[in-house]
């Protein structure tokens, strides 16, 4: 008969035993690979995130430029496209040029004019917001 102390010990250190077997990885080496591996994808999943909004960006100031860049932007009607209800008078200034004639209305709002009034013009509220327009 074996030593009792030797069972005490037996069932004490199987759990102990079995618990450090099976905490550890069977293939420590495979599943450090995977993490590398998995590090690497998600560093180059970002880097197509910041391209992808770089690309975002470049596309969205790519909308605002005005297509013609003389003195006349107003004559090119992609310029006129390029308006949206909303925008601030510096804005449509921006796209169409100077107005040569603007008409004041302190109640209503401006009328610009591009050339004169047989052109195309830009129609502001009083607080100086473009409400419509009428292309060239």
């Amino acid at each position: 008969m074996r030593d009792p102390r030797y069972r005490l010990f037996s069932w004490l250190s199987a759990p102990i035993i079995l618990t450090a077997l099976f905490s550890t990885p069977l293939f420590p080496q495979s599943l450090e690979q995977k993490v590398k591996d998995l590090e690497k994808r998600i560093a180059q999943l970002e880097q197509k995130i910041v391209k992808l909004e770089s690309m975002i960006v470049q596309a969205q100031k790519g909308q605002a430029k005005p297509a013609a860049v003389a003195p006349d932007r107003w004559k090119a009607k992609a310029n006129w496209r390029l308006l949206k209800k909303g925008m601030n008078k510096s804005d449509v200034e921006r796209i169409l040029g100077e107005p040569p004639t603007v008409v004041a209305n302190v109640h209503y709002g401006d009328i610009w004019y591009y050339p004169d009034s047989k052109g195309g013009n830009a129609s502001f509220d009083k607080d100086g917001i473009l409400t419509s327009w009428n292309e060239i």
